[in-house]
């Protein structure tokens, strides 16, 4: 199930289009990276699949991963959980997130691609490299409102440290 290798075929794709999808991303790492896990369901569709895949499972086309929601009511008990039910030790992510090349459109919905790393910092300053790939998306704007259809984050590593509370 790997990616198409993007094409030289030029997309148009309009700057208030690009404008949207830049702003869902930006406004989803905030969300993550500042605590506010609670506006992280919005993001997305009512039907949509959020997924936390490795590479390697992505590229055998293995549908499920590390995470697996697919509707916003399981991203919403997924933050009820994080916040009510699961016991971790506290950690923040900070994200670092490189520009969103779009790579295709089709019914009604842009496909695009955005590397990322993020690093956790533990309740006592530790700070690792904790996860870094590619988020691969489709995406649906209605009224200038971008919103995730899909989402699988692609790690590049197969191995976490530690079990993933916070959605990447």
């Amino acid at each position: 199930m790997k990616t198409p290798a993007t094409t030289n075929k030029t997309l148009e794709v309009s700057a208030s289009v690009r404008e949207a999808i830049a702003r869902l991303q930006m406004q989803y790492v905030h969300a993550i990276d500042n605590d506010e896990i609670e506006r992280w369901p919005q993001f997305f569709t009512e039907n949509c699949l959020y997924r936390i895949i490795s590479r390697r499972d992505y590229d055998e086309g293995r549908p499920i991963g590390v995470w697996y929601c697919d509707s916003r009511a399981m991203l919403d008990d997924r933050v009820s959980s994080l916040r009510g039910v699961n016991v971790y030790e506290p950690h923040c992510y900070r994200h670092v997130i490189g520009p969103t090349e779009i790579t295709g459109h089709k019914d009604g919905r842009w496909q695009t691609q955005t590397s990322y790393i993020i690093v956790r910092t533990m309740h006592d300053g530790e700070m690792i490299l904790f996860s870094a790939g590619r988020y691969l998306d489709a995406i649906q704007i209605e009224g200038g409102t971008a919103r995730f259809a899909s989402r699988s984050v692609v790690t590049d590593s197969w191995r976490y440290d530690t079990l993933i509370v916070i959605p990447l």
